[in-house]
């Protein structure tokens, strides 16, 4: 745990030298100030891209030693390091400071002086600078081609030695059909029962002892579905869906995805149980009741709003952001009275302001056909109202809901360039396409209509070049990548959480090696009540402060910032080293991650 106090022997001395924590600031102000100066100067021996790291870690830096971020988060990471390196902490204090925070610390004081080890050890870059860099014409193209082919093949490496799938491929395609027909044998059914929906929505997995007879549960898996039962909670997998995963379980496998999302983990469950006996809008983390100017209705931004017509899933993804007012399909509240639908028109019909609506929930692609073409038909006959959206996961759950008559449902309603249906998707692993999920779409784009994929980012599909592989192959079946979220910030999801730094660094270093029809996700963070935060955009957000047990604490700015004075909103994340030693469990090899503590 000393290392960090290797990394940067300036640093350390400025510490000791200091006899408080104030003399401690005002001396590594002045350092970091002349550290700025240095890599500003005409003659300044680092690469280019050493330099500009050096600047990122600097402004990091100095937020870090502020008074006024200390005041803000209620902590401080220079009285930490001020008291460690004059030993005001004995080394067997030392526990409650984790390896996290001092990764953090020991790349931060490499990288204000250029030695980050990004591009080279010393910064300086001579051999490591690209061949083509230093040609001209033909000759430089060709040499380009070769290094732009090194970097396509280690993608091409990437995907082939962890074995991403989908269900496309013939021994995955293979495996689903004796899984379907064990799923049949088992339930007593027959081909056609498994094309009907609501068949698929009649005889979802709930019970243990049923999905134990179809795929392999670990203990752990099957002790939460034990208890899922035992208090009641909202949980089953249709038929479709438990078919797409693999008989044996591991922690490494293809499907660990499809299972992490529905079957409950230890935390997600003992965080549950606790707000359900104290009410459940504890885990309402984007504040929407602070965001529903009428029941069903929410509304964070100018042009477009939300309506929920419908608060059931055939299966909940354990992150979901509803979860805490998501209902049983037997329960009353899980439809909305018609007396509070048509209090929802009425509001629609009387803000001209809104062209765009979403219909989402629950699911509404649950309904009956009767009562979602009701809710379309009535938005579709407001005349300020162009653009509907149907956000549905039924696509990758249940895709033989897409029907014939829900096709003609929805053509009767789009109809370009006046009005126009949008499906919005939730595809969260490339394991999750199929030929079933690849011919919806099909109909679906057939029909004209456009699909648009919304991606959480989480430890389950972040490995390198995952979601890269999940982008290209949702465009091969005509669903285009939309937005990738950083999970949300919620007490049940810790099992999911992927730093901040390894979406940015994702979108850096593996989507940009893509052609741009197939990195058109932008990356988001949800700010409670205000909504979304362009995460590409340093000048959206800061990090404030790393707390001791190594998370980044991240002030974001809000949307309208430019617009209006509103509250800005402090994000305590997952830690990265935390998050490293998680991906070395799944068999990673973290070195292939290691730029990760310089994206901000």
């Amino acid at each position: 745990m000393t290392e960090w106090l290797d990394a940067n022997p300036d640093i350390l001395r400025l510490l000791v030298m200091s006899e408080i924590v104030a003399e401690a600031r005002e001396r590594l102000f002045d350092y970091l100030n002349q550290c700025e100066q240095n890599v500003l100067k005409s003659d300044c021996p680092l690469h280019p891209l050493e330099q500009k790291n050096v600047r990122s870690c600097i402004a990091v830096f100095r937020n870090l030693i502020s008074e006024g971020n200390e005041r803000k988060t209620g902590h401080s990471c220079l009285a930490i390091i001020w008291e460690m390196a004059t030993e005001h902490w004995k080394q067997e204090d030392w526990p409650d400071v984790s390896d996290a925070f001092l990764g953090e610390m020991a790349h931060l004081f490499k990288g204000v002086i250029g030695l980050s080890g990004i591009y080279s050890k010393s910064g300086i870059c001579k051999r490591e600078v690209p061949e083509f860099v230093h040609l001209e014409g033909r000759e430089a193209a060709e040499a380009r081609s070769v290094h732009l082919d090194q970097k396509a093949n280690q993608y091409e490496e990437f995907i082939s030695q962890n074995e991403y799938m989908t269900g496309l491929h013939p021994m995955v395609k293979k495996s689903r059909d004796e899984m379907r027909a064990r799923i049949l044998r088992y339930l007593g059914a027959e081909e056609r029962d498994w094309a009907d929906y609501k068949w698929q929505l009649r005889h979802r997995f709930q019970r243990l002892e049923d999905i134990a007879e179809i795929i392999s549960l670990s203990d752990e898996e099957e002790e939460m579905i034990r208890a899922t039962t035992r208090h009641r909670l909202p949980f089953g997998i249709t038929p479709y869906y438990l078919s797409l995963m693999d008989m044996e379980s591991s922690l490494s496998g293809r499907d660990r995805s499809l299972r992490a999302q529905v079957i409950p983990n230890r935390i997600y469950l003992d965080t549950y149980l606790k707000a359900c006996s104290g009410g459940r809008e504890s885990l309402d983390f984007m504040h929407e009741r602070d965001t529903s100017p009428e029941q069903s209705v929410t509304r964070r931004y100018a042009m477009i709003a939300i309506v929920k017509p419908y608060l059931w899933c055939p299966q909940i993804c354990v992150y979901c952001q509803r979860n805490w007012e998501l209902a049983d399909e037997e329960d009353d509240h899980a439809e909305p009275a018609f007396q509070d639908l048509e209090k929802a028109f009425d509001w629609f019909r009387s803000n001209p302001s809104i062209s765009e609506v979403l219909i989402t929930g629950g699911d509404p692609l649950t309904v009956s056909n009767e009562m979602l073409e009701y809710v379309i038909r009535n938005l579709f006959e407001m005349e300020h109202i162009r653009r509907i959206r149907i956000g549905t996961r039924t696509l990758v759950t249940m895709p033989m809901r897409f029907d014939e008559e829900l096709l003609r449902i929805l053509s009767a309603y789009h109809k370009p360039p006046f009005k126009t249906v949008t499906m919005m998707t939730h595809f969260q692993h490339a394991y999750e396409i199929s030929e079933e999920t690849a011919e919806a779409a099909l109909k679906l784009k057939r029909a004209g209509i456009d699909i648009y994929n919304q991606q959480v980012f989480t430890l389950y599909n972040s490995r390198k070049f995952e979601t890269s592989f999940l982008r290209e192959q949702l465009r091969a079946i005509g669903v285009t990548p939309y937005y990738l979220f950083n999970l949300k910030g919620k007490e049940e999801t810790a099992n999911f959480k992927v730093p901040v730094a390894r979406l940015l660094q994702e979108q850096k270093e593996e989507a940009r090696l893509l052609p741009g029809t197939v990195r058109t996700d932008k990356p988001v963070f949800n700010v409670p009540t205000l909504g979304k935060n362009d995460l590409n955009a340093w000048q959206d957000h800061d990090i404030v402060m790393i707390h001791k047990d190594g998370s980044r604490i991240y002030e974001f700015y809000p949307w309208e910032k430019y617009m209006a004075p509103v509250n800005t909103f402090l994000f305590k994340d997952e830690p990265i080293g935390n998050y490293l030693a998680k991906l070395e469990e799944l068999g990673e090899d973290i070195q292939d991650y290691r730029t990760i503590w310089y994206y901000f």
